[in-house]
């Protein structure tokens, strides 16, 4: 596990931890983990569901009233795609299509309640399988993974996309964004 070649190396008092070390080391160790949580998320999602489906049922749990073009550009498909894609996900009456407040042109989607429990069961799961995996780090090992998933959340947000919050960060120390989620 490349996470605990890293955590059983206690960093030379020498080696400098510049910005570009670190990114390295994110860089190495970020996406063997993405792709274990994909796999784990996979395994447990509701049978008939494709990746591309789950994954926008991902984005619809964190981002309720996303649009279709955010759905599209999320999963990396064009908008006649991604259309065809939520057809799918209505006609399992995982997903329901609701008319905008301002503009009856605007169509907002959200997880139905069955669509939500469905994704809700899928994320505890793969929780719990992660949870085992982590087992073999102690204590102390899996807070400093707790306060590294801080970090990276305040710098990058909570669902994974930049938003600026590294000025706030540095006005309110490590805490300020990540601890109130």
């Amino acid at each position: 596990m490349q996470l605990l070649s890293f955590a059983n190396k206690p960093s030379p008092a020498t080696a400098e931890a510049s910005s570009d070390r670190c990114a390295r080391h994110v860089l190495s160790v970020v996406p063997p983990v993405v792709r274990a949580i994909r796999n784990m998320m996979r395994h447990h999602r509701l049978a008939g569901l494709s990746v591309p489906q789950f994954r926008a049922m991902a984005l619809l749990s964190r981002s309720p009233r996303a649009s279709l073009s955010s759905v599209a550009e999320y999963v990396g498909t064009s908008l006649p795609a991604a259309s065809r894609m939520i057809d799918g996900l209505v006609g399992k009456k995982l997903v329901a299509r609701q008319e905008c407040c301002d503009d009856r042109r605007q169509i907002s989607l959200a997880l139905t309640a069955r669509g939500a429990a469905a994704f809700h069961a899928s994320h505890q799961a793969t929780q719990r399988q992660m949870g085992q995996r982590l087992k073999v780090l102690s204590s102390t090992q899996r807070r400093a993974v707790i306060d590294a998933m801080r970090l990276l959340a305040g710098i990058f947000g909570a669902d994974g996309l930049a938003d600026r919050a590294g000025p706030q960060i540095a006005k309110n120390g490590w805490q300020g964004r990540a601890a109130r989620s």
